[in-house]
C-alpha cells in the first residue's frame, strides 16, 4: 500500500472515532441536561429548561450526523459524480398522455 492510502485509512479511522466520540459526548450532555432540568423546582423554569434542552440536544445530534457524513464524503471522495437519470416508467399517466397525443 502506498503512504497516501495508509494516510487515508488512518484519517478515516480517526474521523469515525471522533464522530462516535462527539455523538456519545452529545448524548451524555443531553441526558445530564435533562436530569438537571427535571430537578428544578419552579414549573415555568423547568418547562423552559426542558424546551431548551430539547432544542440544543437536537441541534447537537443533527450537527454530529452532519459532521460524520461530511467527513465520510470528504475522505471517501464520493459526491463529485453526476446523478444518474431516472428510468422512464411506461405505466405513468404522463407517458401515456404524451404517446396518445403523438398518434
Amino acid at each position: 500500500m502506498s503512504s497516501r492510502a495508509i494516510g487515508k485509512v488512518l484519517a478515516s479511522i480517526v474521523a469515525v472515532l471522533a464522530a462516535a466520540g462527539l455523538t456519545l459526548a452529545s448524548v451524555i450532555a443531553l441526558v445530564l441536561g435533562t436530569i438537571r432540568s427535571l430537578g428544578l423546582q419552579s414549573l415555568p423554569l423547568r418547562i423552559l429548561a426542558i424546551a431548551a434542552d430539547f432544542v440544543l440536544g437536537t441541534v447537537l445530534l443533527v450537527g454530529c450526523i452532519y459532521l460524520a457524513t461530511r467527513l465520510a464524503v470528504l475522505f471517501l471522495g464520493v459526491g463529485g459524480g453526476e446523478f444518474p437519470s431516472f428510468a422512464v416508467d411506461d405505466s405513468s399517466p404522463e407517458v401515456r398522455s404524451s404517446r396518445s397525443s403523438k398518434s
